[in-house]
């Protein structure tokens, strides 16, 4: 009896050991674990939707806890994913596919803006003192942009939309928009492509918008979550908070618009003539608070085919891996 006591406990030792093994390696998701989520933070126009989710308990309704953290530009953002100090971001298709080329394990869960007929997101602007009527009266000219940005992308794009070679113009980096305001209001530079909501200050200022992007369908700014977050069940619940959220925001636009400008996201200077962001409630070919469409394999392939054409991506990548379903 004694023997045969001690033989059964080692038939299942086996089993045993390759169970403590697979929870050892098995990774928790984060949100199980209780910790909150860390989303990096720009001040672009459409980050609202995440204020509104966060401050009015959105993400907590769907058993979320979410932390943005505030950056000033993609570039000390893109670092802090890089240190693991993020566990994900609000960018755009660019800084998705840069991080994941850097080892960064992540894909696109939700869009914030799309380009849409019912209202423009960038736009071309000249100087007050520039003559030029039309796109073809700044052939060689000057223009501020930053390079390998979405703001890049978007000028090749809004060229060919018009029928114009990508080299219509003389593209200048200029990365710190301060600067690119400033050099373009005070006509040391003639022209820009810019954000909203800084088109609308710099026409408050006398600047005028020969051509914006209403007319394109193209996904602008997405968020991103690494890899540990993207189970369907989390995602499921973080759209759903932004759905509501934006909701919220498209039945009261002018309550909104003045929580952006608390927030910084809205010079007040711009704020009259600013006309608010949309996310998807009442637009065309959207259900009633829908968000944006996510971007599709052609969309993503478009983006990363320019990258590479431009020496900033090495590879293309596998698409369907870039944005969850």
């Amino acid at each position: 009896m004694y023997k045969k006591r001690n033989i059964r406990p080692l038939r299942f030792l086996p089993l045993l050991m390759a169970l403590l093994l697979f929870c050892a390696v098995t990774p928790v998701p984060a949100q199980a674990a209780g910790r909150a989520l860390k989303l990096g933070v720009l001040p672009a126009a459409d980050s609202i939707i995440l204020h509104v989710a966060v401050d009015e308990g959105l993400f907590s309704e769907q058993g979320l806890a979410v932390e943005l953290v505030p950056f000033q530009s993609a570039l000390e953002l893109g670092a802090a994913m890089r240190a693991g100090s993020l566990d994900g971001h609000f960018g755009d298709i660019i800084n998705v596919l840069l991080q994941r080329e850097s080892g960064i394990d992540q894909a696109i869960v939700a869009t914030t803006t799309h380009s849409s007929p019912a209202g423009r997101c960038f736009g071309i602007v000249v100087a007050p003192t520039s003559k030029a009527k039309t796109l073809s009266d700044l052939k060689g000219a000057d223009i501020a942009i930053s390079s390998a940005s979405i703001i890049d992308f978007l000028l090749t794009r809004l060229l060919d939309h018009e029928g114009l070679p990508p080299d219509h113009f003389e593209r200048q980096d200029i990365r710190q928009i301060p600067v690119r305001l400033q050099m373009l209001l005070s006509g040391r530079i003639e022209a820009a492509l810019l954000p909203e909501p800084l088109v609308s200050l710099v026409e408050a200022r006398g600047a005028r918008t020969l051509l914006d992007d209403r007319g394109l369908d193209i996904p602008l700014a997405v968020i991103a979550l690494r890899s540990q977050w993207t189970d369907a069940d989390t995602v499921k619940r973080f759209r759903a908070a932004l759905a509501e959220a934006a909701r919220r925001i498209d039945a009261a636009p002018a309550d909104y618009k003045r929580l952006m400008e608390n927030k910084g996201l809205l010079p007040k200077d711009a704020a009259d003539t600013y006309v608010m962001v949309r996310f998807g409630t009442g637009l065309p070919g959207r259900e009633p608070a829908a968000l944006p469409p996510l971007p599709d394999v052609e969309a993503v392939r478009l983006v990363a085919a320019w990258m590479r054409d431009s020496g900033i991506l090495k590879s293309l990548p596998a698409c369907e891996d870039v944005v969850i379903p």
